[in-house]
């Protein structure tokens, strides 16, 4: 017993210590809901379920940061995908696992990361990134369909690549009272082929006056350094008061070998009925060209309602319209059944954060 104390006391000494210099912040998102979808089979069968993630992402995480002194400090950030419907997660920190420093010079940070289209459009995104997983500018725009993208970059089809493995990403100062430049580049770790399985971007990016617009670029090398997915990505936000902000982006990809080109418009805004109340409506025209023509639109409303600054009621509803049945236009409505044309969605849920 008194061991035990003694070693408790221990601890607490060292996490004292520890705490007069830097943090460690332990934090998630809770996000459940029920869905209603149509037209889920060959012939038009409905599905209910309780989903995850419909208006923000489920996860957990650990962040911290340590002043080094000087204006330098260490940071880090480990964070996990959370399936709350099943009580399940992917891999451990899956969907980040990076540590870095900060100051004058800007920030690095080292180890697997989200890719630069990610971070541009999430900032200008019609729907904030609500549907995460049928949300065309993250499906799509910023790669996160596996089987369209995952052969290039470096996680070699183990994962998507809206998420690089082998990463460092560099965010400069910000520059003229806003404006800001971002680079990254993820090991292929091939030997004997430093470009194979490799990726390498930069970013731009402007803020000021109720204005944000952004724009990123990127490459992305398959396994055997023969081809190459091309991603351009690139939107605005203006709030134009405290009521309304309005919203639009473009992604494009480009698979040099096929011609395979798919592209993403999205725009949409946010209207505050209340402080507590906010509807949002959002439009995305998906289009496939260069091997074979394809064309989806889909149509997305959500109703927030914040219950407290941590804990919100939300309900949507989705509609998606494929030019045919076939598959190239069919998977670009992302929630459509196969063999069908349209789909529809209704979702009611609960989102909490800690």
């Amino acid at each position: 017993m008194k061991k035990s104390l003694i070693a408790f006391a221990v601890l607490g000494a060292f996490a004292s210590a520890a705490s007069a210099q830097s943090s460690v912040v332990l934090y998630g998102v809770i996000d459940a809901s029920v869905s209603h979808m149509s037209n889920q089979t060959v012939a038009g069968g409905k599905k209910f379920s309780l989903d995850a993630s419909n208006l923000s992402s489920s996860r957990w995480g650990l962040k911290g940061t340590e002043d080094l002194g000087n204006g330098l400090k260490a940071n880090f950030n480990l964070e996990s995908s959370l399936n709350v419907d099943t009580g399940t997660a992917g891999n451990l920190f899956d969907r980040n696992a990076s540590v870095g420093l900060s100051g004058s010079f800007g920030t690095v940070n080292v180890g697997r990361q989200t890719n630069l289209a990610y971070d541009t459009l999430i900032q200008v995104d019609p729907l904030n990134v609500a549907h995460v997983g049928t949300n065309p500018n993250i499906a799509l725009g910023s790669l996160n369909n596996v089987g369209l993208f995952g052969t290039h970059g470096t996680s070699v089809g183990s994962s998507s690549p809206t998420r690089q493995n082998n990463s460092v990403k560099y965010a400069f100062p910000s520059v003229l009272g806003g404006i800001n430049f971002g680079a990254m580049y993820g090991f292929g770790e091939k030997a004997g082929d430093a470009s194979a399985s490799s990726y390498a971007g930069a970013s731009a990016g402007f803020s000021q006056n109720g204005l944000t617009a952004v724009f990123s670029y990127a490459q992305l090398k398959d396994a055997t350094n023969s081809s190459t997915i091309r991603s351009y990505t690139g939107g605005a936000k203006f709030v134009v008061n405290s009521d309304w902000t309005v919203k639009v982006t473009y992604a494009e990809n480009e698979l040099n070998t096929t011609g395979r080109t798919i592209s993403v418009f999205g725009t949409g805004f946010d209207y505050a009925v209340s402080p507590q109340t906010t509807l949002t409506a959002a439009y995305y025209a998906n289009r496939r060209s260069g091997d074979v023509k394809g064309k989806a639109d889909q149509f997305v409303g959500v109703a927030k309602y914040a219950l407290s600054k941590r804990t919100a009621f939300y309900g949507s509803f989705s509609y998606a319209k494929a030019d045919t049945k076939a598959a190239k236009d069919q998977e670009l409505g992302l929630f459509i059944g196969a063999g069908n044309k349209t789909a529809t969605r209704t979702t009611v849920g609960v989102l909490h954060s800690f």
